[in-house]
């Protein structure tokens, strides 16, 4: 190695230490401990607000109604929102008489990679996919499970603030000054992970919650994040649009696909756009052992007062299509 090149790589390790842990520690980590055999999708993004769980969650429903074994794994201990959505999901199914497809789901209770690991292969050993939501942070944990990743999936809105967290630009010319600290993380990992010449993840940039009145913006971030697709090697697909309906239905643990097959939910119509099976097939799942065996929704086991199970349709018609509204968007 040239003293050019030693150079090179002492500024990459002193800069991975300066953003947290240096890649060759987070590597050597993995590398001694057992690692599933599954897609491991991994949703993680250091801003808030920009529906990471939201998209989190509706992949792991999606891919559960396409048959796949899926497990969704939540590593925000404080907020649990994709947990607290799928079992909430498990709460519809009981009181509806039905047998949801859902996710297997677990919430590590301590922010260790053993854990993480030791709950991944207690849970999901059967799994063909395992869906991981990533707090609003930085910490070791979302690090190791980036170094796991098949893919990793970064939401972000039209937004300058959203775009700053993966790259720093001048103002001016609009190129790219330098890579922001949470794109350093991931480009770190990468790297680390090819010189071993171990697996890289797929990094995905999934334009997230953009609405129909933003067009000028929209413009201005696809200009910005072919710059970064191109200089980071990531792909941009779209994700969510911001649509209140997705929102209606996260709190009965549901999504729009579901309603066709509820009987209690006939004749609630929703605008079917198709968005997440587009995003499902950008993801580019593609492994001959990943099992899909479709069932017939079943009547669920549990027994429930049909006054209970009433109550709780209404509501979740009134919720979705008020008796003022024909439809709900």
């Amino acid at each position: 190695m040239t003293q050019e090149n030693l150079r090179d790589a002492a500024r990459t390790e002193i800069a991975s230490y300066d953003n947290g842990e240096s890649p060759k520690r987070v590597v050597d980590d993995i590398v001694r401990r057992s690692r599933p055999d599954a897609h491991i999708i991994l949703f993680a993004n250091e801003k808030g607000g920009v529906g990471k769980s939201t998209l989190a969650f509706n992949t792991a429903v999606r891919l559960a109604n396409r048959g796949h074994r899926v497990l969704a794994v939540d590593l925000d201990r404080r907020q649990r929102s994709l947990s607290r959505s799928i079992e909430n999901r498990h709460g519809t199914a009981v009181c509806l008489g039905l047998d949801l497809p859902t996710p297997r789901v677990c919430a590590p209770s301590l922010p260790s990679t053993a854990m993480l690991l030791q709950e991944i292969m207690r849970v999901g050993n059967q799994c063909d996919i395992i869906v991981i939501d990533a707090p609003g942070h930085d910490n070791p944990v979302v690090r190791r499970a980036m170094a796991i990743a098949d893919t990793i999936v970064t939401p972000v809105n039209a937004s300058f603030f959203d775009l700053d967290m993966l790259a720093h630009f001048d103002p001016v010319s609009q190129d790219i000054r330098s890579p922001a600290m949470f794109a350093r993380t991931v480009l770190d990992l990468r790297e680390e992970l090819a010189r071993r010449e171990m697996r890289k993840p797929d990094w995905i940039v999934a334009k997230n919650r953009i609405r129909g009145s933003e067009t000028s913006q929209l413009a201005r971030t696809d200009a910005q994040l072919s710059r970064i697709a191109e200089r980071f090697e990531l792909r941009v697909v779209d994700g969510l649009r911001e649509r209140v309906g997705y929102r209606g239905l996260l709190q009965y643990g549901l999504v729009e696909a579901d309603l066709k097959s509820i009987p209690q939910m006939q004749g609630v119509r929703l605008r079917h756009t198709g968005e997440m099976d587009h995003f499902i097939d950008d993801l580019h799942i593609s492994r001959s052992s990943l099992h899909v065996a479709l069932a017939p929704m079943r009547r669920y086991a549990a027994k429930v007062c049909a006054q209970t199970r009433e109550d709780f349709a209404r509501s979740l018609r009134n919720h979705l299509a008020p008796p003022a509204e024909a439809a709900y968007a």
